[in-house]
C-alpha cells in the first residue's frame, strides 16, 4: 500500500491524524525530515530484511503511519512490518525524493511577465 506526495501533503495540511514514520539514518534525518515526523534509525536492519528491525517501537493504532526512507524501497519494507503488526500503514511514493516537489512548489503571480532571449 502507497501514498503519493500529494496524498499525504494534503493530510498534513488538513490536520488528518496521521503518524509519519522517517526510518532513515540519523544524520539523514537530521539534514532534512518531514515537520512532525516520528524518526527510528532502522535503515540498514530494515534494508538487510530483519524482521525485529521495528520490534518496540510503539505508534498510535488510532490513526495510518506513512513510512518514509531516501527513495522509498526501504520504508516498503518498514510498512509491511507495521501491517503485519496490525497497523494500516503505507509508504510514501518515492521516500523523501519524492517528497521534494512538496517543499518545491510556490505560487507566483502572472499578471506581468517579460521574457528576455538574447545573446
Amino acid at each position: 500500500m502507497t501514498v503519493g506526495m500529494d496524498t499525504l501533503r494534503d493530510w498534513l495540511d488538513q490536520g488528518r491524524p496521521v503518524t509519519v514514520l522517517d526510518v532513515r539514518p540519523s544524520d539523514q534525518h537530521a539534514e532534512w525530515a518531514i515537520p512532525g515526523s516520528v524518526h527510528v534509525d532502522a535503515y540498514e536492519a530494515l534494508k538487510a530484511n530483519d524482521p525485529g528491525a521495528l520490534v518496540g517501537l510503539r505508534l498510535p493504532q488510532d490513526r495510518p503511519v506513512v513510512t518514509v526512507c531516501g527513495m522509498g524501497r526501504t520504508s516498503a519494507i518498514a510498512a509491511q512490518q507495521l501491517r503485519d503488526r496490525g497497523y494500516e500503514a503505507f509508504t510514501l511514493i518515492g521516500g523523501m525524493k519524492g517528497w521534494s516537489p512538496a517543499w518545491n512548489e510556490a505560487e507566483l503571480s502572472a499578471t506581468r511577465a517579460t521574457l528576455w532571449v538574447g545573446s
